[in-house]
C-alpha cells in the first residue's frame, strides 16, 4: 500500500490540480493522498475531488522539510511517495517503480529520471536531455554514492520510499533547507538501504522556476554548503569526504561571487581572499579519485580565474 504526500502552501490552481489527479489516476492505485497545508490559505480545498483517499490537515507554517515530517507520521501505507505541489506524475509512475522491489515489503529507496518543463508546461528538451544524462551517468557502475555525493540528481517528486527507512535515517532536516532532499537522500545511501534505479523512461514531470534573484541564489548555495558541512561532520568515508570538502569549496567561492553581483565589493573581496587559497588547493590536489574530478578541475579552474579577474574590477570600481 502506498501513500503519497504533498506539501501545500498557496499552490496555483491549475497546477495543484494536475498534481493531485496525476496522484488519484494511477495505474497502481494510491491508499491514500496526504495533503498538509503549511499555513496557507484553505482555498486549495475547493479544487479537490469527492474523492475518500485524500486526507487533509493543517498546520503553521515552517516550511517544506517540517511539512513533509508531519506527512510521514499521518501516512498509513507500507511506501511513501512525494510530489511536490506544481510537479505531476506519468499515469504508470507508481507501478513501474513497485515492480523494482523483488522481495515484498523491503525498506528500500526506489528512483527514476524525470522530464522538464517550464512553468506553462512546455517540454525543456535540452534541459530533459541533461538532465536524463546526469541520472543515467551517476547511477551507473558501484559508485552510486559519488554521484550523489558530488550533485543531487535525484529529484523530489520522484523516489518510492518504505516507511522503515525513515525511522532508520530520520526525518527531513529543517536546517538544510532547500536541499533538504538531497541531504536525506545522502543519508539514506550512506546507511547502506538499497536503492533501486528506474532507467526505461522518466515517470515524473518536474516544473522548473527559473530565478536570477542573487538572494534567492544566495540562500541555495547556503543550503547546499550546510550539507556538505553537516556530511563531513557524520564521518563518512574518505572518497565520499574528498569529494564533499573539494565541492564545498568551490560553493564558497561560487558564494561570494553573489556578492560582486550584489556591487557589495568589500564584503566580496573579504570572502574570497578567505576562500580563494583553500580552492586552489583543492583544484591542484583534492584527494579526488571519482570519476566526476576532471569535470570538478575546469569548474574550479573557472571560478578561480573569473574570481580573480573580479577581485582586480572590484578594486577599480572602488577607486572610481
Amino acid at each position: 500500500m502506498i501513500s503519497v504526500v504533498i506539501a501545500v502552501y498557496n499552490p496555483e490552481p491549475k497546477l495543484f490540480r494536475l498534481a493531485v489527479e496525476s496522484v488519484l489516476n494511477q495505474t497502481q492505485p494510491v491508499l491514500e493522498l496526504v495533503l498538509v497545508n503549511d499555513g496557507g490559505s484553505e482555498e486549495f480545498r475547493k479544487l479537490l475531488s469527492d474523492d475518500e483517499r485524500i486526507r487533509v490537515f493543517t498546520k503553521p507554517n515552517e516550511g517544506v522539510a517540517t511539512t513533509r515530517n508531519f506527512a510521514i507520521e499521518q501516512c498509513r501505507g507500507e511506501y511513501i511517495a512525494f510530489v511536490d505541489q506544481d510537479d505531476y506524475w506519468y499515469s504508470d509512475k507508481l507501478a513501474e517503480q513497485m515492480s523494482m522491489i523483488s522481495v515484498k515489503g523491503e525498506a528500500c529507496m526506489v528512483i527514476s529520471p524525470v522530464e522538464v518543463v517550464d512553468v506553462k508546461g512546455n517540454l525543456r528538451e535540452k534541459k530533459t536531455l541533461k538532465v536524463l544524462e546526469s541520472y543515467r551517468a551517476r547511477i551507473a557502475g558501484s559508485s552510486m554514492v559519488h554521484g550523489l555525493a558530488d550533485e543531487n540528481f535525484i529529484h523530489s517528486s520522484s523516489p518510492l520510499v518504505h516507511r522503515e527507512v525513515f525511522r532508520k535515517v530520520g526525518g527531513f532536516d529543517d536546517r538544510t533547507k532547500p536541499h533538504d532532499d538531497w541531504d536525506m537522500y545522502l543519508r539514506i545511501v550512506l546507511a547502506g538501504i538499497p536503492v533501486y534505479c528506474y532507467t526505461k523512461k522518466p515517470l515524473s514531470v518536474w516544473r522548473m522556476h527559473e530565478s536570477n534573484e542573487s538572494q534567492k541564489r544566495m540562500a541555495m548555495m547556503l543550503s547546499k554548503c550546510e550539507v556538505e558541512r553537516k556530511i563531513l561532520q557524520g564521518g563518512v568515508p574518505e572518497p565520499v569526504a574528498k569529494i564533499m570538502h573539494s565541492n564545498l569549496a568551490l560553493d564558497r567561492i561560487v558564494m561570494d561571487n553573489l556578492w560582486y553581483n550584489e556591487r557589495e565589493f568589500a564584503r566580496f573581496r573579504e570572502t574570497v581572499r578567505r576562500d580563494l587559497p583553500g580552492l586552489m588547493r583543492c583544484a591542484v590536489n583534492s584527494g579526488r579519485h571519482d570519476r566526476y574530478v576532471t569535470g570538478y578541475r575546469k569548474r574550479a579552474a573557472s571560478a578561480i580565474i573569473k574570481s580573480v579577474r573580479r577581485y582586480l574590477l572590484s578594486l577599480f570600481s572602488r577607486q572610481r
